[in-house]
């Protein structure tokens, strides 16, 4: 029996840190995404899985013969095609990696260890395989705005999915370790049974959970405000895509919307089409751009509208998360005084566990403002230095990292009321 607790914590170890390794892999994939977008490296092999006809990207002379031979019409750079194979070989990767995580989840069910669905690791997997079908479309479709502004949305999506289940499991990390570190692992049936019985790890959690019980939760408004955050933050993530993948980024140079009468010649309805194909160039491509300077202005004072409505409701919910620490920490502590005469071993543990919790929506806070600023900052760094590769990629990273942020935040205030004892599973 012991054997079967220890299976149970070594795969619950084994998931947790593959979860981790495959979220910062997936941070470099979406680096790597952004940078070969931005170096116009997008159609560096014109095929897909592999490139002119090859695994590897051709470096030898008959090789690029024969690459020039099947693809006439193209020239082969290898500079270009090996950011794009580094890219395919990082994403495949990846993949691999969500299948042992969908693999280790399903075993982890099947011991009913902790309440872990199978609906997450599931659903990445349906993700990364959408994704490689993104890929491909990427390639053969050469540059559908729609299909690369989805295959950006795909990365960030995966990213968010695995650091919620990162968060999942972390949820209820201390609660567990500490627990079975105090209950004595002796060879006798009696202890083995109190080790793994359903009954022994719930009610000690449950009591545990009753000496500290949450204090001051957020209020229902903080929690609207942070989906709302995560919604715009979202159309606006969407809407930069739509405007790298139609080479808008440089329409206008000047600041703070775009120079001259830029209101007289918006375009909403030719700016935003979703599929485009009256408008490809004329071997089919859609690589720098096929609509008008109208249409693509449009899209990119869309974008700067966008972030001026972002960074607002951002920041609202990163000053209202750092204000709320400072009044509930005053109300816990005026509490904490009035009853330590009855109470006050009690108190001074709630008291505890309240302020750490509160510091760490502060924390959050103060983050979340942080990214604000660098993107703003970014986003103006581009215009005015005419967007140096290495400051888009930056913004492209920052706003994944935002959108982390968020999604980190609605974590903590979705689960700020619920114990983790909830999360242990009928049999531990």
């Amino acid at each position: 029996m012991r054997t079967t607790i220890e299976h149970k914590i070594g795969l619950w170890r084994a998931l947790t840190w593959l979860v981790r390794l495959s979220f910062l892999l997936t941070l470099i994939v979406i680096v790597l995404g952004a940078y070969t977008r931005i170096s116009d490296a997008g159609l560096g092999c014109p095929d897909w899985p592999g490139c002119f006809g090859q695994l590897s990207v051709p470096n030898e002379h008959h090789e690029i013969e024969a690459a020039n031979t099947r693809y006439p019409d193209l020239m082969v750079e290898p500079h270009k095609a090996w950011l794009e194979m580094i890219h395919r070989y990082v994403a495949a990767t990846l993949g691999l990696m969500i299948a042992a995580i969908l693999f280790f989840s399903i075993r982890l069910a099947r011991l009913k260890f902790i309440k872990l669905s199978i609906a997450l690791p599931i659903g990445l997997s349906i993700l990364v395989i959408a994704q490689a079908a993104l890929g491909m479309w990427t390639v053969t479709l050469k540059l559908m705005p729609i299909i690369v502004m989805l295959h950006l949305v795909g990365g960030f999506s995966i990213a968010c999915l695995l650091l919620w289940l990162h968060l999942r499991l972390q949820h209820i990390k201390h609660y567990i370790m500490k627990l079975l570190a105090t209950v004595p692992l002796q060879t006798d049936s009696s202890a083995i049974s109190t080790l793994s019985s359903r009954s022994h790890i719930r009610g000690s959690l449950q009591q545990r959970d009753k000496a500290s019980p949450p204090e001051n939760p957020p209020t229902q408004g903080l929690k609207r405000l942070g989906i709302l955050g995560l919604i715009i933050l979202i159309m606006q993530i969407m809407l930069g895509g739509w405007t790298s993948s139609n080479y808008a980024a440089l329409m206008c140079t000047s600041l703070p919307i775009c120079e001259g009468n830029w209101w007289q010649q918006l375009q909403f309805t030719s700016a935003f089409s979703v599929l485009q194909t009256a408008h490809h160039n004329a071997n089919g491509s859609y690589e720098f751009g096929v609509l008008d300077y109208a249409s693509r202005m449009t899209i990119h004072v869309s974008h700067r509208f966008g972030a001026l409505l972002t960074a607002g409701v951002l920041i609202s919910l990163a000053l209202q998360l750092i204000r709320w620490h400072a009044f509930s920490t005053s109300t816990s502590t005026s509490t904490s005084t009035s009853t330590s005469t009855s109470t006050s071993t009690s108190t001074s543990t709630s008291t505890s566990t309240s302020s750490r919790s509160l510091h760490h929506f502060r924390r959050l806070g103060w983050w979340l403002m942080g990214l604000v600023v660098i993107q703003i900052g970014l986003g103006i760094a581009n215009v005015l230095l005419h967007l140096p590769v290495i400051l888009a990629v930056a913004h492209n990273f920052v706003a994944a990292l935002l959108l982390l942020m968020m999604v980190k935040i609605h974590f903590a205030l979705r689960y700020s009321e619920r114990t983790p004892q909830s999360l242990c599973a009928k049999q531990c």
